[in-house]
Parts: C-alpha cells; sequence; structure tokens
C-alpha cells in the first residue's frame, strides 16, 4: 500500500513529511507541530517504539503493528489507530523519528534530579616519595637520600642501620661541639620508618611524617618536633624531660611510651601506653595529666577531652595492619589514601558519615584492599587511573 492511499489526516500527513526529510521542515512548522497535542502524541508513540527497536535491533521480525498496540492499549483508541497508521510509513524513517520526537518532547515532561556533586576526602601527593633526611646549620642546608647519608655525614653523628632505620644513639656531643645539627626526617606515604634518637629514645614514624631533632641533646629538657603519626618508647632521664611538640598541643614526660597523632594542627592526639604524660597547650596557659590507656585531645575551646580507649587497635598500624573500629568511612578513607597515596573521590555524600568496622594488611595492593572493601557488602568502590572511587 502507498502512502498517499492511506487514510490520513492532513495533520498526519504533515508529520510524516517532516519526519521523512527534517532538514526540510521549518521552524515554523515545527513549532505548529509541538503546539499540536494530538500530533504531539502520535509522534512520542511512533519514538518511543522505535528507540526500543533500535536497541533490540529487531533481531526477530517483530510485528510492529502488533507491538505498538500492546504498548499503547492502555491509551485512547483514536490515539494508538492514528500511530498505528503513520508507523506504517514511517519506519522508513526512523533516524527522523527519533529526532523528531526529542524535538516535540516537552521539556517539563521528565525531571531528572541534579547528580550529587563529588567530593575528594583525600588527595594524591605528586611530589617523588622517598625518605628525606633535611640537614640544616649555619653553613649548609641540603637535602638527602638515606644512601647519601653515610657519605654526608660522619659515623660519630648517625649511621644508616638499615633502609628503614637509622641511629644517632650514643653519639652525644658537648654544648661546644660544632657538629651537633638540626635534622628533619621526613617519611613518605605508603611507609613506616624508625629512628633512634642520641638518648635511646625510639620513635616510630608513620606514613606521611615529619620528625625534627637535634643530633645530640643538650640544655635541660629533650625536644623535637612532629608532623604526622609517631610511636615514643622514651629513654629514661629524670634530669631531663623529653618534650613533643606537635600541632597545637605538647607533651613532657620523663620516661614512657606513647603515640602522638596530628596530620593537622588542630587534630592532634595523645594516646599512653605506660607511665605518666603530661599534655598541655602550645602556650602551657592549659595542662591534663593522663594514665594509661587514655587519649587526651585539645578541644576547640582549648580544654582537654580525655577519654579511655582500647590501645591495641590503635598501635596496628605500627605492626603493618589498617585497623579501623567504628571509625567514618570519610575517615577510615583518609587513612587509605594516605598510605596508598591516592586520590579519594566519594560519589555518595551520604555515606561518608557511614561508621565501619573493617581490617586488613597495609602491605596488600590496592587492588586487593579494593576487592576486600567491597565484600563488606555496605559499599561499592573501583579504581580509576590515580584515584579511588566510592559510591
Amino acid at each position: 500500500m502507498k502512502k498517499q492511499d492511506l487514510p490520513l489526516t492532513s495533520k498526519e500527513k504533515e508529520i510524516l513529511q517532516a519526519m521523512e526529510d527534517l532538514s526540510q521542515a521549518s521552524p515554523e512548522q515545527l513549532k505548529h507541530l509541538k503546539d499540536d497535542e494530538e500530533a504531539t502524541r502520535s509522534c512520542r508513540d511512533i519514538a518511543d517504539l522505535t528507540i526500543a527497536m533500535l536497541t533490540e535491533k529487531n533481531p526477530f521480525g517483530i510485528d510492529t503493528d502488533k507491538e505498538l498496540a500492546k504498548f499503547h492499549e492502555n491509551r485512547h483508541n483514536s490515539y494508538k489507530k492514528k500511530a498505528t497508521r503513520i508507523l506504517a510509513i514511517g519506519l522508513s524513517g526512523i533516524a527522523a523519528a527519533i529526532i523528531f520526537f526529542l524535538i516535540l518532547r516537552p521539556t517539563t515532561q521528565i525531571v531528572h534530579p541534579p547528580l550529587p556533586e563529588s567530593v575528594y576526602s583525600f588527595r594524591k601527593d605528586n611530589s617523588e616519595q622517598r625518605v628525606t633526611l633535611q640537614v640544616s646549620d649555619k653553613k649548609k642546608k641540603a637535602l638527602l637520600t638515606l644512601n647519601e647519608v653515610s657519605r654526608e655525614l660522619p659515623p660519630s653523628v648517625v649511621k644508616a642501620t638499615s633502609p628503614k632505620e637509622i641511629d644517632y644513639f650514643n653519639r652525644t656531643r658537648t654544648d661546644s661541639d660544632k657538629t651537633i645539627q638540626i635534622h628533619k626526617l621526613s617519611i613518605p606515604r605508603g611507609e613506616i620508618f624508625k629512628v633512634t634518637l642520641s638518648d635511646g629514645t625510639e620513635a616510630i614514624l608513620n606514613a606521611d611524617s615529619r620528625l625534627t631533632y637535634p643530633t645530640a641533646f643538650t640544655g635541660k629538657e629533650r625536644v623535637v618536633s612532629l608532623e604526622g603519626e609517631a610511636y615514643f618508647k622514651v629513654a629514661k632521664d629524670s634530669a631531663r624531660p623529653f618534650v613533643v611538640k606537635s600541632g597545637n598541643m605538647q607533651v613532657r614526660v620523663l620516661g614512657t611510651e606513647f603515640n602522638v597523632r596530628s596530620y593537622s594542627p588542630e587534630e592532634t592526639d595523645v594516646t599512653l601506653i605506660s607511665g605518666k604524660v603530661l599534655v598541655s597547650d602550645s602556650d602551657e596557659t592549659q595542662t591534663a595529666e593522663i594514665r594509661p590507656e587514655q587519649r587526651a585531645r585539645l578541644t576547640a575551646n582549648h580544654q582537654f577531652d580525655i577519654k579511655e580507649v582500647d590501645i591495641e587497635p590503635l598501635l596496628y598500624w605500627k605492626e603493618g595492619f589498617f585497623y579501623f573500629d567504628d571509625i567514618t568511612l570519610a575517615d577510615m578513607m583518609e587513612e587509605i589514601g594516605r598510605w596508598y597515596n591516592i586520590d579519594i573521590e566519594f560519589r555518595n555524600r551520604d555515606i561518608m558519615s557511614l561508621r565501619m568496622h573493617f581490617s586488613a594488611e597495609r602491605r596488600k595492593k590496592l587492588t586487593k584492599l579494593v576487592e576486600l572493601l567491597n565484600r563488606t557488602g555496605r559499599i561499592h568502590c573501583h579504581l580509576e587511573p590515580d584515584k579511588l572511587i566510592i559510591e
């Protein structure tokens, strides 16, 4: 049957003409058809079924008249018959039908909510990741790798005992000794490192941490500065307190074991393992004494918040483990991002406050860690180049 033999209305003929040669349709004609509700419905019927057929590529020779009738069985019969007649002729111009449908579709028909904005909770550090030792005095300031330590510094000052440890013990100098220097040891992301200070105090530094200290302690106090996290096992010296300055706090001890975490100046925690510790703000206007298995944190109003804690999980990091117990997903992923030095992107803001219980070996490949995270069933995450996506 030819197109001119079908009982089409003038409106249907106008629709077909526009569909079959959209390039020839004038803006006035399209606007006229868009304003006609019957024309718009008929064209929508054609386009809805056509798009579905294109998706499936009609592999089984679908009877389009029959399927269209089923598709619109709940619509008014007059619209169904008109659309069927138009479809019988219009399939030769499928592409035009789809475009025409998109032009005529009212903009208010479907309103999609805006996608939530992605949130980066942690950013990759693009600088070279290596252990460095900065040596500074009045004469020089150099950045050294540990392989250069033995060459550049006398063994009487420091010994590189292994790729992950240096030792200053029993290398004490007098006040007048010109070899005393200030060293700054920087640990990259993805590494932990041990340093033994000149008095025998041991410090294990977590990833992305920096410890500043003298090559020999002189005077009435043994003072070091920390950025990041470190576990201290302080050698006893009743005459000279050991002082750690970190963030907005400082810790004063005679000899004990404790952990300091300060990846930002406003968030500094001190957790005591054994002995006794006096904590204070940087101005020493507020002080507090904490006991073993207690954690102290300086609040925004410069008061100390002291809580009883389970110390073992807090120290698993130095044994090579991630351990998160009732921690927000945002905080947990920040720790993971710091270790693997990777961007952390949340595609769903709502799950950032989800509290998690999770543990894993730090030495696992990131792909394995992602697999373990997905096994929890509480989140879905996947890797992109230099980025971990959480949804």
